[in-house]
């Protein structure tokens, strides 16, 4: 994550104030297979949205996809829906790969929070209450949008 790059460079002994003063921005990404154009739609069963729930707090990424007019303002996860590849003998259903990030902006109050040597949970927080979109959210807005599927961003964040 990117909130825990902050302990690796104090495990590799920079002070804090060093890093306030110089950390504006850290971005972490992974890279998830890309869906080639031979994708079907289908809809998550409750089963897989409740299974999903217990991992992200879905309200917030709905929200997130509604503000960034991903999906429609009275869209609900019922009616959202995800991507599978078609699989071929020749051809698994994936081509390329595509990268899920997750920016972490240094704000004053996440710099005072290095500061006082707050664990990288609390950072992360904090970053998620300003506004901050983790790999797991992000990989969600890419599988909602046909780039990849959500089993693909499950398997690369839980690696």
């Amino acid at each position: 994550s990117a909130a825990g790059a902050i302990p690796r460079f104090l495990d590799m002994k920079i002070e804090p104030f060093l890093l306030v003063s110089t950390l504006n921005i850290i971005i972490a990404q992974r890279l998830v297979r890309k869906l080639s154009d031979k994708k079907e739609k289908y809809k998550l069963s409750k089963d897989e949205l409740a299974a999903l729930r217990k991992t992200v707090d879905l309200d917030r990424v709905l929200k997130a996809l509604r503000d960034e007019k991903i999906v429609k303002a009275n869209e609900d996860w019922d009616d959202i829906s995800f991507w599978k590849p078609i699989a071929s003998k020749d051809d698994d259903g994936y081509k390329s790969r595509v990268g899920i990030h997750e920016v972490l902006k240094v704000s004053n109050t996440i710099k005072d929070l290095i500061i006082k040597g707050a664990t990288s949970a609390e950072i992360e927080a904090q970053a998620k209450k300003e506004g901050m979109l983790t790999m797991l959210e992000d990989g969600i807005f890419n599988a909602v949008q046909g780039n990849t599927t959500i089993e693909e961003v499950l398997r690369v964040i839980s690696e």
